[in-house]
């Protein structure tokens, strides 16, 4: 954690009342909205279908093929199935 992250979370440490509390709740909640949206769009502009793909999943590593892309996911065919993947997680082949 660098310094600016240590004083950002010893100021946290010093609200004292459950309105700021809230507040501080709140605007985490909306920069990890933009954050994750931020990383999906990046991720979306990298792939497109028919695309080689690996996931990581449980210690394994799977192959598969890009069959379709949404704003967050993707669908993609492993060994004749077809799973909904988080964008953020496929990997180019």
């Amino acid at each position: 954690i660098g310094v600016k992250m240590r004083k950002i979370i010893n100021q946290i440490n010093e609200i004292d009342n459950m309105q700021d509390m809230n507040a501080v709740i709140d605007a985490l909640k909306i920069k990890r909205a933009f954050l994750r949206n931020e990383l999906a769009r990046t991720a979306r502009a990298k792939f497109s279908i028919g695309d080689k793909v690996t996931i990581e999943s449980k210690g394994k590593t799977l192959r598969g093929v890009i069959h379709h892309i949404q704003i967050k996911n993707a669908t993609v065919r492993i060994d004749g199935d077809l799973y909904k993947c988080p964008l953020s997680i496929l990997e180019a082949a």
